[in-house]
């Protein structure tokens, strides 16, 4: 849980930090500026800790993350330049800790079958439950202290995490690529040389797209339709049914296999956010009654993402490989909020709310796509040493 929290609180912290005596606009970007170096340096990342292990990675990601944060907290009340709080976010966000994908990478490690989908659910809830007291807890501390507060516990937080996983027994980590077998050796494209992959990782864009196009639109309809006071709780409504699909499903594990599971959840988001579309031609407390409902299936989604991620990974490339996805988390969000935003100033809300079904069933047809392919791969995986096929066949841990 420690190591969800930092996601549901930096970028509001970032916004109130900057947006103190600088524009919002500036504050803006900023935040675009950590998106940006957490996502474009995610698969670096990973690929070090592939490499080197996670204890260097981790360790030096650490320093470098603290030093950003201890430096941003100091000059944002300098005023000057905008390029300043810019390119601190940017290396706050490219020195991030891999702790959330060294987390499932643990999940990987230590479960299997059943318990794996259970888990990774459990991960999911997690997030979800992060991303509601996050935002709280960092508005308080903003609020309530000072904007340099929420920094320090994230400071804390993050010191708390490392130690934590560093203590995590060393067969539930990655071991070094030097201890790897030949066969492992990474191509120039490294995890994206798998076809089976790179349909996942547009699975993935598409997905968080459409969640994100929802994200944006629901806050602007609220103020559109004067009820700006019901902006927070659309987003905390479709938290609290991603938290309670996700506890759902992982007591559930055998409802379907992965590749059936992924096209399954995709036609629930878009199932709940068509619902969302026509509760928008009601009323705004229509909306958020249905909220939930539109979550429901968010918090799963991720994670079976994440999980088939991880099986499709080839071998000594699990980090990097879940790493990829969240890249394409950040460059999903990006396309979505741009694309919303465009659309709201043309059309209006309404009409940008009809963008998530639309995104999210072009994912479901790429989802169904995929599964036929990869169940393939995975029946020829032993030969070639692909994750997946190795889960099946020698039971071994991705």
């Amino acid at each position: 849980m420690a190591s969800k929290l930092p996601l549901g609180m930096l970028t509001l912290s970032l916004l109130f930090l900057v947006g103190r005596d600088h524009a919002y606009g500036t504050a803006g970007l900023a935040v675009s500026s950590l998106a940006l170096g957490q996502g474009l340096t995610a698969p670096l990342r990973g690929r070090l800790v592939d490499r080197h292990g996670p204890r260097a990675v981790l360790l030096g990601c650490l320093v470098g993350h603290l030093t950003a944060m201890a430096a941003l907290t100091t000059t944002a009340d300098a005023g000057g330049s905008a390029g300043v709080p810019m390119a601190l976010a940017a290396a706050l966000g490219a020195t991030t800790p891999p702790v959330g994908v060294m987390m499932r990478t643990v999940w990987h490690a230590r479960t299997d079958g059943d318990t794996l989908a259970t888990a990774m659910a459990l991960d999911s809830a997690m997030t979800g439950a992060a991303l509601i007291t996050g935002p709280v807890v960092a508005s308080w501390l903003s609020l309530s202290l000072s904007a340099a507060a929420p920094f320090v516990v994230l400071a804390v937080v993050s010191t708390g995490v490392v130690v934590l996983l560093l203590n995590v027994p060393t067969d539930a980590l990655p071991p070094p690529r030097s201890g790897q077998s030949p066969r492992s050796r990474r191509t120039l494209f490294g995890p994206l040389a798998s076809a089976p992959l790179r349909r996942l990782l547009v699975v993935d864009g598409l997905f968080v797209t459409a969640v994100t196009a929802l994200d944006v639109a629901l806050p602007i309809y609220a103020k559109e339709h004067r009820a700006a006071s019901f902006a927070g709780l659309y987003l905390a409504a479709q938290s609290l049914g991603s938290v309670l699909g996700s506890l759902a499903l992982g007591a559930v594990p055998r409802l379907a296999d992965g590749g059936r599971r992924l096209p399954l959840l995709l036609g629930v988001f878009a199932s709940g956010a068509c619902a969302l579309v026509v509760a928008g031609r009601f009323s705004p407390v229509v909306v958020l009654l249905v909220g939930p409902v539109a979550g429901l299936a968010i918090g799963c989604t991720f994670g079976v993402l994440r999980t088939l991620g991880g099986d499709l990974a080839p071998e000594g490339q699990v980090v990097e490989t879940v790493s990829w996805l969240a890249t394409l988390d950040t460059a999903g969000a990006a396309v979505g909020a741009a694309t919303v935003t465009q659309v709201i100033a043309a059309r209006g809300s309404g009409t940008a709310l009809l963008l998530a079904p639309v995104v999210a069933l072009s994912a479901v047809v790429a989802a169904v796509g995929w599964s036929s392919r990869a169940a393939t791969v995975g029946r020829r995986a032993p030969q070639h040493g692909d994750g997946a096929g190795r889960r099946e066949g020698a039971g071994r841990q991705a």
